[in-house]
């Protein structure tokens, strides 16, 4: 199963996830080689984790279903950009609408609890 999975991003929050043998394509300054915008494309991936950075790129790529099998795509935060509070990293908070607004499309409604 991990060979189906993609992780997209800077090294620092990426490397980990090749030790559980998902696919990773590092990025250097978010930005995506043809190779890889290539592989993503062909590789018929079912779920991609793209950090922060890459994702705010490459937005309308990710959410086109990279190749039209509209594989899982989730964002994650990207350790490189985090902001540290209370010795903690902590995310521009892009994740985090994104997986919200993917809620409301599916529901119809809002179940956050946080205002617009």
């Amino acid at each position: 199963m991990a060979e189906r999975i993609a992780v997209v991003g800077g090294l620092d929050s990426v490397s980990y996830f090749r030790i559980l043998g998902c696919r990773v394509f590092e990025t250097t300054d978010g930005k995506l080689s043809d190779e890889h915008m290539s592989r993503l494309k062909k590789d018929r991936f079912e779920i991609i984790f793209v950090t922060e950075e890459v994702f705010l790129k490459y937005r309308d790529f990710f959410r086109s279903g990279v190749d039209g099998d509209n594989p899982v795509v989730t964002i994650i935060p990207d350790i490189r950009g985090a902001v540290w509070k209370e010795g903690s990293p902590s995310s521009s908070g892009l994740s985090l609408e994104e997986m919200r607004k993917a809620v409301i499309r599916a529901i119809g409604q809002d179940i956050s609890g946080q205002e617009e």
